[in-house]
């Protein structure tokens, strides 16, 4: 039975870590472009299973910003990730006072 909860707790603090790495993640690829207030406002309103995906279609959005990048074509984004940026958007929407 201790070997049974242990293994419960172990998995549980797994789990809290990798969701703080995904909401670093998801701030730091937010606040290249969008102040830290609304990044903390719209990351609290992306859905948990649309976030990796997010993260990654806003660290292409910001790619395609830098001085010298190339417009962001929507072809070379996954649909996940497509889906991601879209739930970032809506989020965003509902964030605006």
């Amino acid at each position: 039975m201790r070997v049974v909860t242990c293994a419960l707790g172990l998995a549980f603090i797994s789990a809290l870590a990798t969701g703080a790495q995904a909401q670093d993640a998801f701030m730091q690829a937010c606040t290249m472009t969008t102040p830290q207030k609304m990044c903390e406002c719209i990351s609290a309103k992306v859905p948990a299973d649309k976030k990796q995906a997010a993260i990654e279609g806003m660290r292409k959005s910001n790619k395609a910003m830098e001085p010298g990048g190339n417009l962001l074509d929507p072809s070379n984004l996954t649909q996940e990730q497509m889906q991601g940026l879209d739930a970032v958007v809506i989020a965003q929407a509902n964030c605006n006072p």
